[in-house]
């Protein structure tokens, strides 16, 4: 597991990310009861998204705890991102190369965490996360603290030439056949408001890291949990 300390230093009470050790959180109960202890969280009270590799947000509530948790299909449905004011309340994603993206307003006390994936980063999903917390909350962009988790790195997420030139054409970095998912949601995030300053990238790469799952290097359907509570 991996703590971004760097994150929790600005008033978050648990920003993290699952690693092998802790075993697959996505099938059975095991993996992500391991990391939750870890955590110090109920994996009974998991709020978990469905994730369409679409562009929608859901604020959620008291009211949602523990969807998704034990059952996927109750999952918050057609979102791939959850945005909260509730302190107590664990947002979570499954990855396995997707970017995970935390998002804190340091202001107002609202989070956020995004499922960040070649689709979803062509859609802005990043920057509606900051809409959703401006409009949910009354965000100021200048009060947010973005960052973005382990996921393929721009040197190892290679695509079709026909995806990358698709790419290119919505004024995403790529080079060559390489995506560069990291610096695209960077990109997406200060012109939402956010400071690039605020904006951590952690640097890890899931297709080159053996610490993590990786679909890309073992499609075996296994995956990480992001993890993130105010």
């Amino acid at each position: 597991m991996i703590r971004f300390r760097e994150f929790e230093q600005f008033g978050v009470s648990i920003a993290a990310f699952s690693s092998k050790d802790d075993g697959d959180c996505r099938r059975g109960k095991a993996g992500r009861t391991r990391f939750c202890n870890t955590c110090g969280v109920s994996p009974e009270h998991l709020v978990c998204a469905n994730q369409v590799h679409g562009a929608g947000i859901a604020r959620v509530d008291e009211r949602d705890r523990g969807q998704g948790a034990l059952d996927a299909g109750t999952a918050i449905p057609e979102t791939d991102g959850l945005v909260t004011d509730v302190p107590g309340l664990p947002l979570t994603l499954l990855v396995a190369d997707c970017v995970p993206v935390y998002l804190f307003d340091e202001a107002r006390r609202a989070v956020g965490l995004v499922h960040a994936g070649r689709r979803g980063t062509a859609a802005g999903i990043a920057s509606e996360a900051v809409d959703a917390l401006r409009r949910e909350f009354g965000t100021d962009p200048s009060d947010v603290h973005a960052l973005i988790g382990p996921s393929a790195g721009p040197s190892a997420y290679e695509v079709s030439h026909e995806m990358a030139e698709e790419w290119r054409a919505l004024g995403l970095p790529a080079s060559g056949r390489r995506l560069d998912l990291w610096s695209a949601n960077v990109q997406q995030l200060v012109e939402a408001g956010i400071p690039r300053e605020r904006v951590v990238v952690t640097g890890c790469c899931t297709i080159e890291d053996g610490r993590f799952y990786s679909h890309r290097r073992e499609p075996d359907g296994r995956r990480n949990m992001a993890l993130m509570m105010i």
